[in-house]
């Protein structure tokens, strides 16, 4: 295991700590069908953050001309499905629209944390060298 295989594990964790304080906040703030936006939206995300890595780990170990189409292929595919199935719970509003944005930032918000921190590792570890 190499430091990337870390970070993304450290990240895929993160996410669900990210999601479980974002719904906890959003019960005692909002609603309950505010949270099921933000818990939907944020499985759907952090399923995908999971598949995509997963994919990448496959394409990146082995010879890339081979994998890089299917690789596309997946991703696309998932792509359009996951287009449908949001289309599907906004048009027919089985959630809070806002509920489910946030939930499906929670990946974002996971790798700007870990970007920040990285920043903050190295930024610190040079003035300390200084």
């Amino acid at each position: 295991m190499n430091v990337h295989e870390m970070d993304l594990r450290y990240i895929l964790r993160l996410n669900w700590l990210v999601l479980a304080a974002l719904a906890m906040t959003g019960w005692l703030t909002v609603s309950g069908f505010f949270v099921t936006g933000i818990l939907v939206g944020g499985v759907i995300a952090n399923i995908s953050f999971f598949l995509l890595r997963r994919d990448l780990i496959v394409v990146m170990s082995g010879p890339l001309k081979a994998a890089k189409f299917s690789f596309f292929v997946k991703y696309y595919t998932r792509f359009a499905v996951l287009a449908v199935i949001l289309f599907l719970i906004i048009k027919n509003q089985f959630v809070d629209a806002v509920g489910l944005l946030i939930g499906l930032s929670t990946v974002v918000l996971s790798i700007g944390a870990t970007v920040l921190g990285q920043v903050k590792k190295i930024y610190f570890h040079r003035e300390e060298a200084l």
